[in-house]
């Protein structure tokens, strides 16, 4: 490990500089999008996942693959190649940097399996054989997503409160052995609340 590496690793304000790095990364990713409700800027849902992410104790690994969590499934190839360099170049051990790759491979749904899904059931298999963080990104995601779809229409509800089903069935066992269950909890009951009066 280079010194400049090691230094990184031991002081937090310097992986705090790494996690601005790769919000700056994907606020440029994604310049231009837009969530559903078509006003909202897209960077606001890796925003609210990274916090959410460190409300729940995870590790600055985690906080930087939940800002880079969306880049390769909503952008560009260019994007993808300089994600990939990014992670690539972050001063960081190289387990870390494994796992960043890791988590954000793991929540990338693959648009060459056909149907929603299938894509998620997917991504949900390679999340339990990713490493553990990738649990509490994809609890996070879902809760994010889950409050955002509060204000949609019933059908878009419907259909994600199944998909969310899965997301819980699949994931609370890892999330109980690695200790997420607080983020699981909340996904519970957002889940189990009436998203129209939140």
């Amino acid at each position: 490990m280079s010194p400049l590496a090691d230094f990184m690793t031991t002081e937090p304000a310097h992986r705090l500089l790494v996690i601005k790095t790769a919000a700056d990364h994907a606020s440029r990713a994604h310049k231009g999008q837009f969530r559903k409700d078509r006003r909202t800027p897209y960077i606001i849902h890796p925003a609210r996942v990274a916090g959410l992410v460190g409300i729940f104790n995870g590790s600055h690994v985690a906080v930087i693959a939940a800002w880079l969590h969306d880049v390769y499934e909503d952008c560009s190839p260019e994007w993808v190649l300089k994600t990939d360099a990014l992670i690539a170049d972050f001063p960081l051990p190289e387990d870390e940097l494994r796992d960043i790759a890791a988590i954000v491979e793991a929540l990338t749904k693959k648009n060459t399996i056909t149907g929603k899904a299938d894509r998620l059931s997917d991504s949900l298999q390679r999340i339990l054989d990713a490493p553990p963080e990738a649990t509490l990104v994809k609890l996070c995601d879902r809760i994010d997503n889950l409050l955002d779809s509060a204000d949609r229409n019933g059908g878009f509800t419907k259909r994600y409160l199944a998909s969310t089903d899965e997301v819980i069935e699949k994931l609370s066992v890892r999330a109980s052995l690695y200790r997420y269950d607080a983020a699981l909890e909340i996904l519970v009951r957002i889940r189990n609340s009436n998203l129209k009066k939140l």
